[in-house]
């Protein structure tokens, strides 16, 4: 059976110590309802990861003891932006928690001409949750780093994406798969952007070519905004060798 693993700020390993946060406390007393001396695994989100004996049990603040130091040797050797369409909330989570999975590096959700559209103040709303998601997900899928949820931007805000190879899914894009396209070898960091369930209009896809994006194709089938995130971040973990 696995350990049980927790992100923790940096600034909470003190030494040999680790002083847990009130809420990774109450999990470990109150929801866990995990026994002194228990070893769990605490990662720093900056790539290293410590095994940590529990030596002081209080739902305010848990405290451990590092018993073992390693670096994290599960994330990807690419960087990945996915930059996403908003959606419908259920959406959105699941693309947040599986391409967190998966292991992308940045997420930014974006306004397009046919995606929902959402007051800076409703995503502030829902900024804690989504970043409990991926942290939760970061957790699960054994990762040494919790992706970057970034606020969101406007479509043509996204398409000033630098550096890189910058890739755009598009469902009446005929001859290039993203295969045919790809080029990994030459670039760590990778954009990916996926529109919202009406699809890009023939501007917004005009636009980004003129800057330099690059359109793809994932099949002769149409698939849900959420599946072609999803399969869109597979897709290049396969072809840079990750998966």
């Amino acid at each position: 059976m696995s350990m049980h693993r927790f992100f923790v700020e940096p600034d909470q390993i003190k030494g040999t110590r680790v002083l847990f946060s009130p809420d990774v406390s109450h999990q470990i007393v109150r929801v866990l309802r995990l026994k002194s001396e228990v070893t769990i695994i605490v990662l720093n989100n900056e790539g290293m990861q410590f095994e940590v004996k529990l030596v002081k049990l209080d739902p305010q603040q848990c405290e451990g003891e590092i018993l073992q130091t390693q670096v994290v040797d599960t994330e990807p050797k690419i960087r990945l932006h996915l930059i996403v369409a908003l959606a419908q909330r259920d959406k959105f989570e699941w693309i947040l928690q599986k391409c967190c999975e998966l292991g992308i590096h940045t997420i930014t959700p974006m306004l397009t001409e046919r995606s929902l559209v959402m007051k800076t103040m409703d995503f502030h709303k829902k900024q804690e949750r989504w970043k409990r998601i991926l942290k939760e997900a970061a957790e699960q899928s054994h990762r040494g780093r919790i992706p970057e949820l970034r606020s969101p931007i406007h479509f043509d805000q996204a398409l000033q994406e630098t550096g890189g190879w910058c890739l755009i899914a598009w469902e009446n894009e005929q001859r290039q798969r993203l295969m045919d396209v790809f080029d990994g070898e030459n670039s760590k960091d990778i954009a990916v952007m996926v529109g919202p369930e009406g699809g890009f209009s023939e501007q917004e896809i005009q636009a980004a070519v003129l800057l330099g994006w690059k359109p793809f194709s994932m099949g002769k089938r149409i698939l849900r905004m959420e599946t072609a995130a999803i399969v869109a971040c597979a897709l290049v973990f396969q072809l840079s060798g990750d998966i």
